[in-house]
């Protein structure tokens, strides 16, 4: 009886079938994990650069229009920079994206500043771990001639 016990377990040491099939379930979820972050660094990149892209356009809008003798309301401005992120090529997602434009005093003689701020929340690709994406949040000042 011991005998057939030792031969069963020798048997079953050696048996091979199977061990690639259950290392491969206790990689997987490490390998999806560290590929799911690097899309969700990536899309993290990406959404920072559309957004100083998207205030960088704002700006120049603004510039032009008061070169033009177009003098912008803050509100004219901040829906220029959602109407620019929520249409290609940047296409944010317009319910997590806001922007923000104050008229603080400038300390440039001649001149009118406004502050944009723009925050977006791009989507989770870790969502299902309870990993919520962080908000990117830049902000730019812009100057006109008065």
């Amino acid at each position: 009886m011991i005998g057939r016990l030792k031969a069963c377990a020798t048997a079953l040491a050696a048996d091979r079938k199977g061990s690639v099939v259950v290392e491969f379930a206790l990689v997987l979820p490490v390998i999806m994990g560290l590929f799911l972050g690097a899309m969700q660094i990536g899309l993290q990149m990406y959404s920072y650069n559309a957004l100083r892209a998207i205030a960088a356009d704002t700006a120049r809008y603004t510039i032009v229009q008061y070169q033009t003798k177009t003098a912008l309301t803050t509100s004219q401005i901040g829906g220029k920079a959602i109407a620019l992120a929520v249409n290609p090529p940047y296409s944010l997602q317009f319910d997590k994206f806001d922007a923000t434009v104050t008229n603080p005093n400038s300390n440039i003689s001649g001149t009118k500043q406004f502050n944009l701020t723009i925050t977006y929340v791009p989507i989770s690709l870790l969502d299902f771990l309870h990993v919520d994406a962080p908000t990117i949040t830049v902000t730019r000042p812009i100057y006109v001639a008065s």
